[in-house]
């Protein structure tokens, strides 16, 4: 199955073994939708397998494009599904200098006992 977004990328070839998950990761500033078709070709009319949307999703703090990890699966059964999506942000926890001051401190004193 192929799973396309604005790009194409084959996630599960042909004879691909199942059930078999793998975790997808896009970058986006808003909805993400992820379109499934096959990517080679079947005696069917309709090549389309699915179309999934993942959202809401609102973008970065500093205006960049959010971290969004999608997990898909086939299962026992070879049905595609999106089996969980969120998203990833990074947070900065500022470092009090009293800390930096007592670890370093620290270090210090066990450098000198191991040398005695």
């Amino acid at each position: 199955a192929v799973v396309s977004t604005q790009s194409t990328g084959e996630v599960f070839t042909p004879g691909h073994q199942f059930p078999f998950s793998k975790m997808l990761t896009f970058y986006r500033k808003e909805n993400l939708v992820l379109e499934a078709s096959y990517s080679t070709p079947v005696p069917h009319t309709q090549t389309v397998i699915g179309r999934f949307e993942v959202g809401p999703i609102k973008p970065a703090e500093d205006g960049g494009s959010t971290k969004v990890k999608v997990k898909v699966k086939i299962d026992i059964s070879g049905i595609l599904i999106v089996e969980s999506a969120h998203t990833v942000t990074k947070i900065q926890v500022p470092v009090e200098e009293e800390k930096k001051e007592e670890k370093k401190e620290e270090k210090k004193e066990n450098k000198k006992e191991e040398k005695m």
